[in-house]
């Protein structure tokens, strides 16, 4: 399989570290709008360096491609690859506008283009055994956090380029929540501003919290925080009658308590971006997206669940996620 990228930054490193390893890939093309950096990338892993996307695209020809841009940056070159039809793994979050995201949808919708979103934590074992669990003990209640520092890319800490921490961090956490949980409905947020004073063109919230009605009529509170200088990490609780889960760490290690006083350990993967893109790479092989656990549509309702949190933040009021 003939693949690229476009986004050569951190990102897009963690996914071509496994995909070097595999002996039926071959990477023939990387793109970034700094020449340097994509030379850089095809140097260590293969292939051409590029700044134009449908250049890069046109001449390389690729079987397949890896989507890792910064949120303000998507649009043009998913468009790209629909015109081309050439199946795509986008890194998340998918995009920081709805209208951008949403376009992009018609086009896959459009072309059946296959596609892949990069919520990777839901191809764990741990979430995977949760989620079976939950089957048949729905869940009540949900919490859970994203708590640590800003991130040293200039554009994270600008809310017009990331979308804030909730759009670009804690979307692993709301996109956990709707994978074990169910559909949100609505959602009401609270945020802090005004504690980072020392850091240039920092306009995110320094945190929040936001409560989530489902459909099933379960809630969660979903919290964030960059403005800790002493740490916090990442963590999620699921409560259910007979089953009590929490996930911990960047793994999402889980121990699962049950009703009958057992407990179920189960240690997080620290390959899983190999798992995820090895899912991907089956999918496109087959033509067959069955291994796909995180579509583009599903990328796109992921999104609007964390566009809802950050309206209710600017309004201080309850946000319907159908609103959007």
């Amino acid at each position: 399989m003939r693949i690229a990228f476009i986004g050569t930054g951190g990102i897009a490193r963690n996914h071509a570290q496994g995909l070097a390893k595999r002996s039926d890939v071959t990477f023939v093309g990387a793109c970034d709008v700094d020449l340097a950096r994509s030379t850089a990338f095809a140097q260590e892993y293969g292939g051409e360096a590029y700044t134009d996307p449908a250049e890069m695209l046109d001449r390389t020809k690729p079987d397949a491609a890896w989507v890792c841009l910064p949120p303000f940056a998507h649009g043009e070159a998913e468009l790209s690859l629909l015109d081309r039809r050439i199946p795509f793994l986008v890194e998340k979050p998918i995009s920081n506008d709805l209208a951008t995201a949403r376009k992009i949808l018609d086009g896959v919708e459009r072309t059946g283009i296959l596609t892949s979103v990069g919520y990777m934590t839901r191809y764990r074992r741990g979430v995977q055994r949760v989620r079976e669990l939950l089957q048949g003990d729905p869940p009540i209640l949900a919490h859970g956090a994203w708590i640590g520092g800003a991130p040293g890319v200039y554009w994270w800490r600008v809310k017009a380029l990331s979308g804030g921490q909730i759009v670009e961090q804690t979307t692993h956490t709301f996109d956990l929540a709707r994978y074990l949980m169910g559909e949100p409905v609505d959602v009401f947020a609270r945020g802090v501003t005004g504690r980072v004073t020392d850091m240039a063109d920092y306009d995110v919230e320094d945190a929040s919290t936001v409560a989530v009605t489902f459909q099933s009529g379960a809630v969660a509170n979903l919290m964030s925080s960059c403005a800790s200088r002493a740490g916090g990490g990442v963590h999620m609780t699921v409560v259910a009658m007979h089953h009590y889960a929490t996930f911990t760490g960047w793994d999402n290690a889980v121990v699962i308590r049950k009703s009958t006083l057992e407990e179920e350990r189960i240690q997080g993967e620290s390959n899983i971006f190999e798992v995820e893109d090895a899912a991907f790479i089956a999918a496109v092989s087959s033509d067959q997206p069955d291994s796909i656990l995180s579509s583009y549509a599903d990328g796109c309702r992921s999104l609007a669940f964390c566009l809802a949190a950050n309206r209710s933040l600017e309004t201080g009021e309850v946000v319907s996620i159908a609103s959007l």
